[in-house]
């Protein structure tokens, strides 16, 4: 009997151990993907999809998409405003752009393709610009300076279409030096990030796509190095055709730049999704001997991670990190955004996705903070 009992216990024991040795080593699993993880998931109160985005500052960033969607944080991510702008519920707001704490500017993709502007940090909006004409679509939005902003839009009869301001975004008229483009080339409106500007006077503006049962070994940047005035056209080795091309441009420093995207139809092609530059976007050429992103990327910017800068780039199938001026990456979470942006310091990075999902960019050394709850 006594023999028996010990036994029952020396079972028991084991089983104990056994349970608590199983739960260590999750709680293990469970730290060791938190500190590999870069992103500290925040839903939304929207099922919007959110390709907009800025990040202001530390503690602003915009959040832009269907249904007339806009959101905005002033702490650093721990709430966030929600409202749907009155008149344009139907209208899906691609991109956005914060020119001051006050002063906020949102495009609309589609037909029609309008401009909105707030001056009370998005309390109230105002229709600056519409465009019904059925050829129209706005791709990206940017500025050079609080005056001065660029929207560009896929071609129209055989021209690049940009509008301008000069007043902050207060009133947009058509660009009429424009470079010429080729059939079928186009931006596509994936992240807003197809075009950039960089003070005091460069615009890039990425091209794909291709008329139907049509395609071109080479993708095509068009360049103005004088806000505008004059344009020269830069082949990146990245094949274009209805679905496939350049869908997102940075810049690491002054000479060094990166594009990435491939085939939206085909996400986890690694195949013909990026190319760098070493001379300021004059040249691009594809790194020999190099591992590619893990598939078609809708976005990339400049980045710190684990204490290092860095390019990140984001697609619907994860995330991706390069350490050497986007020669090499590496996948590091298998989440996926439309869109990415680091805040001007580099200190705080945001991405946003489909169905009012937005990621906050973890680096090691912060506590989770607990945002959005």
């Amino acid at each position: 009997m006594k023999t028996k009992l010990i036994d029952k216990l020396l079972l028991i024991a084991i089983i104990s151990s056994f349970s608590c040795g199983f739960t260590q080593a999750t709680e293990r699993q469970e730290d060791e993907r938190r500190e590999t993880e870069p992103w500290q998931l925040i839903q939304l109160d929207t099922k919007a999809s959110l390709r907009g985005l800025h990040v202001f500052s530390e503690s602003t960033t915009w959040v832009s998409g269907t249904g007339g969607t806009v959101a905005h944080t002033v702490d650093a991510g721990k709430t966030w405003n929600l409202r749907v702008v009155p008149g344009a519920e139907q209208l899906d707001f691609r991109d956005i752009h914060a020119i001051d704490p006050q002063t906020i500017v949102a495009m609309t993709s589609g037909t029609p393709a309008c401009v909105y502007r707030s001056t009370d940090a998005g309390a109230n909006w105002k229709r600056v610009y519409e465009n019904l004409d059925e050829k129209i679509f706005l791709d990206a939005l940017s500025f050079l300076n609080k005056k001065d902003g660029v929207i560009m839009g896929d071609p129209i009869d055989g021209k690049l279409f940009l509008l301008r301001t000069f007043d902050g975004g207060a009133s947009w008229s058509p660009a009429t030096n424009t470079p010429q483009t080729l059939a079928g080339e186009a931006g596509f409106a994936a992240s807003g990030t197809n075009m950039i500007t960089i003070q005091p006077a460069n615009i890039f503006v990425a091209l794909g796509g291709a008329l139907e049962n049509e395609s071109s070994k080479d993708s095509r940047i068009a360049i103005s190095r004088n806000a505008g005035k004059q344009w020269t056209m830069a082949n990146v080795p990245i094949p274009r055709n209805p679905s496939s091309g350049i869908f997102s441009i940075c810049f690491i420093n002054t000479k060094h730049g990166i594009v990435v995207g491939g085939n939206y139809k085909l996400a986890n092609d690694i195949t013909h999704n990026y190319a760098v530059s070493q001379d300021g976007g004059s040249t691009w050429a594809v790194p020999p001997a190099a591992t590619p992103p893990s598939g078609y990327r809708s976005c990339v910017t400049r980045g710190h991670h684990r204490g290092s800068p860095c390019a990140i780039a984001v697609g619907p199938t994860g995330t991706d990190i390069s350490y050497d001026l986007g020669h090499n990456w590496k996948r590091i979470s298998e989440t996926g955004f439309h869109s990415i942006q680091f805040s001007p310091s580099g200190s705080q990075g945001w991405a946003s996705g489909s169905d009012g999902r937005v990621g906050f960019w973890r680096q090691p050394s912060l506590e989770d903070k607990n945002l959005g709850q």
